[in-house]
């Protein structure tokens, strides 16, 4: 009996491993048929055909590198000496099919193989059959130009072209070394040479006066986008790069760099002046003009620049148009420490002591010109303004950029990350200067990350989630911007005091333009977002009230409680003082447990949350001082627990409290989220402001473009040519112009696309009519958008 029922176990564990087997192949092959659908599935079988392809790869790589005996495939008659990797799909050349072809392409890079092997040959080279034999010969290759309609009065326009002196044309591609063509005129003789505008005309740039070396235009649109996109990225490197390209093409590979450095940075400056006569402003933000919601400003001490002494000065071409003048920021310095008497030292706040806190600062180090940066941006990530600091950070270079802001737009809050100590100096300083009262208008703000770092009862009464009318703006803007120009930094801390000037401002003209592009599907994505956001928060809210068994009144009356209890400043020094002690223990304590919380959910790096560990044992050393004090009060009825009891509590009973009264860390938690749902409703009315801002930006640069046409049109017809220009300059503003109208336009399509979609169904959709420049009066109110730190999208 036993060996029957030891039988139909195995038979049963058997039929289970059969039956498991077929499971799995099924799971393969339905894993196989909905690969496209599997993420990891396409992975695997994706690395699969590589590893089986690759013995292929490496065989048909080295049958690419055979050579084989070929016919021209132009003439079909004599065999082919040259292969051509840009003429494809009839690469093979004879050597007088070669020549017919190639001196008019004279960029093209070519190989020989008669020596039974691809030898790259530039493009000054041809193949001659001298006696039976293939030899490599030179030639004057002449610079591709566009050529003159006629160079004399003669009606029978007979001319040949020769090779004149020698230049350097430098592209993609790297080096050629081809000569200036010129024509003569064969019935009068007169001769033609290209100039500065033919060269312009063909899509060159001078590297000189006397244009030995040119540079195609699409080299530095290529580069500057190389360097906007990495912004690590050095000349030099870039100039290797082209360097190594013509090597490997068989040319020479000398380039100067700083030729090549001064060139572009002429084009870039040619191209802001045409910027400049059309009306284009890089620096202002179209949701924030004419009223901001908030501007933040910090320093970067990573965009430092080591002196040279023995550098030749030189004028930067973007003096003053992002970076301040030094001359302007040190006179405004020197009249603000005037007419006020700077305090030495670090401003402190709670546990932690700010550099920037400081209302004067000596220059730290002999061997920097500059130590840092500091700039202002508004919320929507758009550079404004900068300038260099000469000495540290210090209170009148923020007050600076909050000047120099305050000239543009009406801007409603100032952000940094110092406010508690900054906002007390401005009102000093406005009251000793009187043209600065102004800026005491603007409502303070401290950024919400950095307020995790002052005291609660500073978080409580200055963060910006705590603000009222400043929605969901996190006022860390700035930082987003500072990680972008901190790798500007591996490169320009080298350079001569202009070309620094001048690259910071290219990349964060690069920067804007970018963030300007994507403004509309940014503000259309944190739109949506408040719903989702606002929903949730609401929810949290409806639930903490029905534990708390509380009605919306005491809920609220508990946001009264905090704001009233951070208001109050207790003086922590005096050991019998028992009010001080209490606010200086609950908010030592409310300190550590929000630290605690905010661990691992705020940090990403162990350095980060050794910092916080390390603040949470100094604030733990203090809170054990304050209760040790408490309890040895005569007034003390109760005594503390010790403060590890209290940290472990979820929440503490503090003896002074009234009876039934909730804890102050029970009424922060409530505060918070009801500040959340405050903000999030205050963020929906202020991105339906700012779409409509932007829309009308837009409109108004169309209108603006529209008459400036219709004015030089008239000009034209006038032969009236303002602002020193030619009549081809002229034409040529005319058609750029039409151009940046043409491109407008078509941006105000895709923006109308997109802000269509939030008005979709709505009563009045004409404001979105191509030729209504009106408001969005008609948008709604219903949705919410949050837009707190883990919501903003970072690759905006």
């Amino acid at each position: 009996m036993n060996e029957d029922c030891s039988d139909t176990r195995i038979n049963a564990q058997c039929a289970i491993d059969i039956q498991l087997h077929q499971l799995h192949d099924a799971l393969i092959s339905e894993k196989s048929m909905s690969a496209s659908h599997n993420w990891t599935v396409r992975k695997i079988v994706s690395e699969n055909h590589w590893m089986e392809a690759r013995q292929k790869l490496l065989d048909c790589s080295l049958a690419s590198d055979r050579v084989f005996s070929v016919s021209c495939d132009h003439c079909r008659v004599n065999a082919a000496v040259i292969r051509c990797k840009d003429c494809l799909p009839k690469p093979h050349y004879c050597d007088n099919c070669d020549v017919s072809t190639h001196q008019y392409l004279v960029l093209h890079n070519r190989e020989c193989f008669f020596y039974l092997f691809f030898k790259p040959i530039p493009p000054s080279n041809v193949i001659k059959n001298i006696n039976g034999q293939h030899t490599l010969c030179e030639q004057a290759c002449l610079l591709p130009i566009q050529q003159p309609q006629n160079i004399c009065s003669c009606v029978a326009q007979n001319m040949s072209v020769s090779a004149g002196r020698l230049v350097h044309l430098i592209n993609i591609n790297g080096r050629h070394d081809l000569s200036l063509p010129v024509w003569r005129c064969i019935t009068c003789h007169k001769t033609w040479t290209p100039e500065l505008q033919d060269l312009i005309q063909s899509g060159y740039w001078p590297g000189s006066f006397a244009f030995q070396t040119i540079y195609q235009i699409d080299l530095f649109t290529s580069f500057e986008q190389f360097k906007v996109t990495a912004p690590g990225l050095s000349r030099q490197a870039f100039v290797n790069m082209l360097e190594n390209r013509s090597r490997t093409f068989g040319r020479i590979d000398t380039i100067c760099g700083k030729t090549f450095q001064k060139a572009f940075l002429e084009w870039t400056y040619c191209r802001h002046e045409k910027e400049k006569l059309s009306g284009v402003d890089h620096f202002l933000c179209p949701a924030c003009v004419p009223d901001a919601v908030a501007v933040s400003a910090d320093g970067n001490r990573k965009l430092y620049r080591f002196n040279k002494a023995k550098e030749v000065e030189e004028q930067p071409f973007y003096e003053g148009i992002f970076i301040a003048k030094d001359e302007d920021v040190a006179a405004f310095v020197d009249f603000i420490q005037q007419n006020t008497n700077p305090v030495k030292g670090r401003g402190t706040c709670g546990q932690s002591t700010w550099a920037a806190a400081r209302e004067t600062s000596k220059k730290s180090s002999n061997k920097l010109d500059e130590e840092g940066l500091e700039v202002a941006v508004c919320r929507h990530n758009i550079l404004l303004k900068g300038l260099n600091m000469k000495r540290g950070e210090i209170f009148a270079s923020p007050m600076f950029l909050q000047n120099e802001v305050a000239t543009k737009t009406n801007c409603r809050f100032f952000c940094t990350d110092i406010m508690c100590r900054y906002w007390p100096y401005l009102q000093k300083v406005a009251q000793a200067v009187p043209r600065l009262q102004p800026l005491t208008e603007m409502k303070p703000f401290l950024s919400v990350m950095h307020a995790k770092g002052h005291s609660t009862s500073c978080e409580v009464q200055w963060s910006g989630k705590n603000q009222t009318g400043a929605g969901t703006t996190i006022g860390e803007e700035v930082e987003q911007v500072n990680s972008f120009l901190s790798r500007v930094a591996l490169t320009t801390k080298y350079m001569s005091k202009a070309a620094r000037v001048d690259m910071i401002t290219l990349h964060a003209k690069g920067w804007n333009e970018r963030k300007r592009k994507n403004l509309h599907i940014y503000l259309f994505k944190r739109y949506i977002k408040t719903g989702q956001k606002m929903k949730e928060a609401k929810e949290d809210v409806e639930a903490v009230q029905a534990v708390l068994a509380k009605s919306k009144i005491e809920l609220q009356q508990w946001v009264c409680d905090v704001k009233q209890w951070a208001t109050q400043v207790p003086d922590g020094s005096r050991t019998d003082d028992p009010v001080g002690l209490q606010h200086q223990i609950e908010g030592l304590y409310l300190g550590i447990q929000q630290k605690k919380r905010d661990l691992y959910w705020l940090t990403d790096r162990n350095k980060q949350r050794h910092k916080v560990r390390r603040r949470i044992v100094e604030e733990k050393k203090k809170l054990s001082d304050a209760i040790s004090k408490y309890n040895s009060l005569p007034t003390s009825t109760k005594a503390l627990n010790s403060a590890d009891d209290l940290l472990a509590a979820e929440t503490p009973i503090w003896p002074w409290e009234m009876v039934g009264d909730a804890s102050l860390a029970m009424k922060k938690k409530v505060f918070d989220k009801l500040m959340q749902v405050q903000r999030l409703e205050e963020e929906e009315a202020i991105l339906v402001e700012e779409m409509k801002r932007h829309w009308d930006h837009i409109c108004r640069r169309v209108k603006d473009l529209n008459d400036q046409t219709d004015a030089l049109s008239d000009g034209l017809t006038t032969k009236t040519y303002p602002l020193g220009l030619s009549e081809d300059a002229y034409c040529g503003l005319l058609c750029l112009l039409r151009k940046q109208l043409h491109d407008l336009k078509t941006e105000k399509q895709r923006v109308k696309e997109v802000y269509h979609r939030l008005v979709t169904g709505w009563d009045s959709l004409d404001v979105l009519e191509e030729d209504d420049c009106g408001d969005y009066e008609s948008m709604s109110t219903d949705s919410y958008e949050s837009a707190d730190e883990d919501s903003v999208d970072p690759h905006f």
